[in-house]
């Protein structure tokens, strides 16, 4: 249509993260705003997710807002996008000031990751625990920024395939190198990785809320209908932003219910990537709380492979996925009355 109508009906129905979600070619709302609508559409997107929409880039690494034609609607369309960034540019306070920005607005607020000294939370002289799983354990952390985070701690120690673990440990550390540039609302924040001698550190945003599966244990009942649909659209935005990076997919590797957090705002989060399954197998951890593990959620050909050469893909991340909803309407995922080790022979 020639007004907005249309994205105010996206927002409404999806909410302001659907403007950013690229589809095919990596292309996404705002690219077709400045295409093809009027400049309306162009102050409605700044208004939902603020300085944002300037810094989104094609696959190629061109931003978004730099493909307008010449002409008279995108002459417009440029006057408007040269003001706005000029003020965003003289809203900026000083180096080192904390005051809030125009830039900041409108943009979601991110923790900062260049802390370097932190200590964990302590409830009744304990750290504070707040989750395990194949990942070892969760603790609350306080940082030197003055925010609490995620520290999941992995044990390094009781394994004497010293070279094998340390390259496990070093792809977890490119891992996490490679999360930590992304920011997306359904995914969760990685903020740095620290290796000392009684294991790996990893810090994440910290997230008030809890996991589906989790849920579904405390209400005893599936989800309905409604709430399925609504975490589904959640968790496709969260891995299709994935899956359309510039530098190519990024897999999650380990879709389920007890990896899919519900805040309490009712936003899903994506965490506990599987980067960390070749330092868990190095190691021989615990494969965590949920007694069904992950076979029930893996397709039928990553059964095939064996270490570096198991094909993960995004359509594994789809599989996964798809047997998640069978999951949250069911309390238990395809085929959960078979035996684990017979998964990779039905």
């Amino acid at each position: 249509k020639s007004d907005n109508s249309n994205l105010k009906w996206l927002v409404k129905e999806l909410g302001s993260d659907c403007l950013t979600v690229p589809g095919s070619l990596c292309i996404t709302a705002v690219h077709l705003a400045a295409q093809w609508q009027p400049v309306d559409s162009l102050q409605f997107i700044f208004d939902q997710i603020g300085a944002e929409m300037f810094s989104l880039k094609k696959k190629d690494g061109e931003t978004r807002l730099m493909l307008l034609r010449d002409g008279g609607a995108q002459t417009t369309k440029r006057t408007w996008i040269s003001s706005t960034q000029r003020r965003l540019e003289a809203s900026r306070p000083p180096a080192g000031s904390s005051a809030p920005t125009a830039a900041s607005a409108g943009a979601k607020k991110q923790l900062d990751p260049s802390f370097t000294d932190w200590d964990f939370i302590l409830q009744k002289d304990k750290k504070q625990l707040i989750g395990r799983g194949g990942f070892g354990k969760v603790y609350k952390a306080l940082t030197d920024r003055n925010q609490t985070v995620a520290v999941k701690v992995l044990p390094l120690s009781g394994t004497g395939q010293l070279r094998k673990l340390q390259k496990a440990v070093e792809m977890e550390k490119r891992g996490v190198e490679i999360l930590k540039r992304l920011s997306h609302s359904n995914i969760v924040q990685f903020l740095k990785c620290e290796q000392k001698s009684d294991g790996l550190y990893i810090f994440t945003e910290l997230v008030s809320g809890l996991s589906l599966f989790e849920l579904m244990q405390r209400q005893n009942k599936p989800f309905k209908e409604f709430g399925v649909r609504d975490f589904s659209r959640q968790i496709c935005s969260g891995l299709n932003f994935l899956h359309c990076q510039p530098e190519g997919a990024i897999l999650h590797r380990d879709i389920k219910s007890s990896n899919i957090m519900l805040t309490n705002e009712g936003v899903i989060k994506l965490i506990d990537f599987g980067l960390a399954k070749e330092i868990v197998g190095t190691c021989g951890l615990s494969t965590g709380v949920d007694p069904k593990g992950t076979s029930y959620f893996m397709a039928p050909e990553l059964f095939i492979g064996e270490g570096d050469s198991i094909p993960y893909s995004a359509k594994t991340d789809v599989w996964a996925f798809g047997c998640t909803v069978y999951e949250l309407t069911a309390m238990q995922p395809p085929d959960a009355n078979v035996q684990q080790f017979r998964i990779a022979v039905l």
